[in-house]
Order: C-alpha cells, then structure tokens, then sequence
C-alpha cells in the first residue's frame, strides 16, 4: 500500500497495512547528517552568521530598503524564476522524508503576495505580523515581534491579500512533479499556516486585538471576513487545479493549559467562518486538515467544532490523546502527539515506550495518524528521532497486536 492510499483509508476510518506517519515540518539537520542527506559537520555549521547583523548593514545603504520592498511584490507575480532555486531544495527534501517513511506533509500555498522589510531585521508578512528574522540554532527563523495592523486607518492602507496570487500555486503544482510525489511515496497536502485566529490577532498584536474585542468588535468581524473570502477563493483554486484530496490549516488556538481567546468570542467571530471554510473544501470532495497548539478542550465542545474538521492535529501539551479517540475518534481522525519535550529531553527507551502507547491505544480501528506534538525541531537528538520511528515501523503494522 502507498502513502496515499495509506492516509486515506485511514482518514475513512479503515485499517490500513500499518499506522500512517505526519509531519508538517522536519528542520533537524542532525538526523539529515546522521543519514547521510546533509555533509559531516553540517548539524553544527548549518548557519553561521547572524542574518540581524547583515540585515542592519544592509539597510543602512541609501535607497537599499525601499529598492528592495519594491521589487519583491513584482517578483512575487513572476514565480517561474523562483524554480530554479526551489527544485534542487525540494527534490532533496522529498527524498529525506521518504527515507524517513513520512506518508503525509502539508506545504504552504498561499498568500504570499506581500513582504515588507524594515531595517534594521524585521519583515512585515501579507497579514501585517511582524517579524525579526534570527539564527535560532543553525536556522534562519522568523521570531515573532508584533502586529502592525493596529487600527482600521492602517489597515485601510495596507495591501490586500490576493486570491488569484500565482507564487503558492504554482510553486505546490510544480512540486506535485516530484518523482516521490507522482509515485504516492509521500502525500503532500496544500495548506494555509496562517489561519483565520492567529492571523488576526498576531497581525494587529495582542493587546490591540484584546481591545478590539470589547471595543470595536466590527473591526474584527470585517478583518476575518475579508480574510475568509480570500481563503475560500484560494482553496477552491488550487482545489480545482490540482484535485487533491486534502487541504490543511495551522491556527495556532492554544497554548499548554488552554485557550488564547475566550471560546465565546471564537465562537462569535471565527467559528462561522471555519464553517463555511470547511463547506467549500468539503463541496470540492477534499478533506479538511487542521493543525492547533495547545489545549483545545473548550472549543471541542462548542457546536459544530468537530464537525468542521476530518482531522486535528497534534493533540498536544496537556491533551489526552487516547481519550479525544475514544470520544471522537467514531467522526474525527486523530493525529499525534510523540512530545517535542519528550524527544528533546528523554531517552530513545522513553520516546519507544510512548510510541508503542500510542499506537496500542489509538491505532486500532484505523482514523489515527502518528505523529510529533508539533514539528520535528532542531535540538531533538537523532537518536531520539529515529527511536520514534523505528518503533513506529516495528509496531504499526495492522492488525495492532501489542500486549
């Protein structure tokens, strides 16, 4: 059985051949270089300078800043440039995850129509998040900052996101080339890592969000409808263009002990979107991933949550994931939750022992994914790694037979 075939027999709430593997995101270059897909010393030399120190330097050349905050829209609209540098980058990635038995990943799609630098190493994205660009363990990261779009005159100004923007689409449907890809070794959902809430309030910062809550809740309404439509008109676009069977979200809702925002208010303004989100996605015969941090408990139990999705992922922090299984795994896949702690902190016996729990208590009845509690990050040790994922295949084969 292929990964396509996999993931989707599972999502279907059938046993497969064994439990199918997620991750969204794998930027580990110990385990690359333990594998042979990175050069010795590359774990520890990856990225050495410091991207904040260039960028000032940079942008203290006369003209250099506005220069460069002109061109990107402009290329942003020529994406067939961008190839060249994509294809080698994703042909080796491919390949990594395949040999890592990943059978699902999410790439992003959209939008991507508007970049904004601001000197001396902040980047404005097309929601209006900033941020400061920084070498976080060998890779360059973007480190959250603050919201730009703080008031509706600002945001008033502020480019537009556009639905028909070619850079995503394009880039996904060139990737879908891929010889992994066109074999279903691997499947590769389209997706949007902003989502309606962490879009909002990162893009207008907290404490602005916070008061618009209470004292401009109009503002809000209209900042998620106007980014709702564009969802939905990008969704249905790559859907129809590329016919895949997924589509995923990341809207970050949670964090360890519950909600970043009262479910009161997330039902009045970002349920309904969600819902209509979920429609046109499910109308296009496709099934609607969605990735959140946190606890989640609260919202799982506002009408219609649930039923938006086909399934959640990672289950993570103080979530029990055997017990969200047994509750909705009859209506909801399930896909989760090896710790990042756990695989940075602990011991490859660790890491196997709680693989073996999860795939004893939730693999059973198929609609479950294994997978980390967020994303495979830089400090996890190979060992660790390879320990979830050896146990994974020794164990993950239906039926589950593990005492």
């Amino acid at each position: 059985m292929n990964s396509r075939e996999r993931v989707l027999k599972t999502l279907e709430f059938e046993e497969p051949d064994r439990v199918p593997y997620l991750e969204w995101e794998i930027e580990n270059p110990n385990t690359a270089e333990k594998l042979g897909f990175a050069a010795p010393g590359s774990a520890s030399q990856t990225v050495k300078f410091k991207p904040e120190v260039l960028m000032a330097f940079l942008g203290k050349i006369n003209g250099l800043p506005n220069f460069i905050n002109n061109l990107l829209p402009k290329l942003t609209k020529k994406p067939k440039m961008f190839i060249p540098i994509i294809k080698p980058l994703m042909n080796q990635l491919f390949k990594f995850y395949v040999h890592l038995g990943v059978d699902l990943t999410a790439l992003p799609v959209a939008p991507m129509n508007y970049f904004k630098w601001v000197p001396p190493n902040l980047v404005i994205n097309e929601f209006g998040q900033v941020f400061e660009i920084k070498n976080i363990a060998g890779v360059l990261s973007p480190y959250y900052k603050d919201g730009y779009l703080k008031t509706e005159e600002i945001y008033d100004k502020f480019p537009k996101m556009d639905p028909d923007q070619a850079l995503g689409s394009l880039m996904y449907k060139f990737l879908l080339k891929a010889k992994e890809i066109k074999n279903d070794q691997i499947l590769v959902a389209p997706g949007i890592f902003n989502g309606l809430f962490d879009s909002t309030y990162m893009g207008m910062g907290i404490e602005a969000f916070s008061k618009a809550l209470v004292k401009n809740p109009n503002f809000i309404q209209r900042l998620v409808s106007d980014k709702e439509k564009a969802f939905i008109s990008i969704i249905k676009h790559i859907l129809d263009e590329t016919a895949s069977p997924l589509f995923m979200i990341g809207d970050d809702l949670a964090y360890n002990t519950g909600p970043f925002i009262s479910p009161r208010y997330f039902k009045k303004f970002f349920l309904p979107s969600y819902k209509r989100i979920s429609k046109a996605i499910h109308k296009k015969g496709a099934k609607f991933l969605f990735h959140t941090d946190g606890d989640i408990d609260l919202f799982l139990k506002l009408e219609g949550f649930v039923e938006c999705f086909d399934l959640i992922h990672p289950w993570q922090a103080n979530m029990d994931i055997i017990e969200a299984k047994k509750t909705y795994g009859d209506r909801l896949s399930i896909a989760g939750n090896v710790p990042v702690e756990m695989l940075v902190h602990k011991t490859p016996k660790i890491v196997s022992d709680y693989v073996k729990h999860l795939i004893k208590n939730c693999g059973p009845g198929g609609g479950y994914i294994l997978s980390s509690g967020n994303s495979i990050v830089p400090e996890i040790p190979a060992d660790n790694y390879l320990a979830m994922l050896t146990t994974l295949r020794k164990y993950g084969k239906y039926p589950i037979n593990i005492v």
